[in-house]
């Protein structure tokens, strides 16, 4: 073989390596190889709006509320997307019943995968499908330092209820109240803790929330909240 006809091979050997070398870097680019995420971690990263449903009751409300979302969304299909055992096509309304345990252990398995982003069509329906609305109660418990209180037996008379009672009669001394508590006028003078801003309390725990800016939450924070 001639050195020419050598280096003709070597040039073309050269392309065929280059060649391979830029395909190679195109699927790191496309991200074929980026690590993975389960979807219940992506979900704390994505979706400050969202939280995981806490336990495996059928009878939960939220799980509930979840089953009744998957069924409307699988109204107008043959068959549901996740195979879940005990699924049946509806064609009226949706009721809220008890979830299936076979549904919650779907979603308990689905947010397990992993995927690359939520970009991924599955993290999408787990969204939809599995988990609830943040509430102001879950942000307070996220709080360093506060615990949301408890109206218990007696609780008019405990010391933190009175300490934010105080807090909120202060800052309410003129005019009507922030809250617009029933008979604020016939109570605003008691110095335990009355039902109405306590149950106010309860009340705006659960309100949907997910920003720490917000005054559902801020409010909430300062009025029902105690030290740790």
């Amino acid at each position: 073989m001639s050195s020419l006809t050598k280096g003709a091979l070597g040039v073309a050997g050269l392309g065929t390596a280059t060649t391979g070398a830029i395909y190679f870097g195109k699927d790191l680019i496309s991200g074929d190889n980026r690590a993975k995420t389960s979807i219940r971690e992506l979900i704390k990263n994505v979706n400050p709006d969202k939280r995981l449903i806490s336990g495996n009751a059928v009878t939960d409300p939220y799980w509930q509320e979840a089953w009744k979302a998957y069924r409307e969304g699988n109204k107008s299909n043959a068959k549901d997307i996740w195979n879940v055992t005990g699924w049946t096509q509806t064609t009226g309304n949706v009721d809220i019943v008890n979830a299936p345990e076979a549904f919650i252990n779907t979603c308990n398995s689905k947010l397990s995968e992993e995927v690359l982003d939520s970009n991924d069509p599955l993290y999408s329906q787990v969204v939809k499908y599995c988990v609830r609305d943040t509430l102001v109660s879950d942000l307070i418990g996220e709080t360093k330092g506060k615990s949301l209180l408890v109206k218990g037996e007696g609780f008019g008379k405990d010391e933190h209820w009175k300490a934010v009672w105080k807090l909120y009669k202060q800052d309410n001394s003129s005019g009507t109240d922030k809250w617009n508590l029933n008979n604020w006028t016939s109570i605003k003078d008691q110095e335990d803790a009355q039902e109405a801003f306590a149950s106010m309390c309860m009340e705006k725990s659960k309100v949907k929330e997910y920003k720490l800016t917000q005054p559902t939450y801020l409010d909430a924070l300062k009025y029902c909240t105690k030290a740790e």
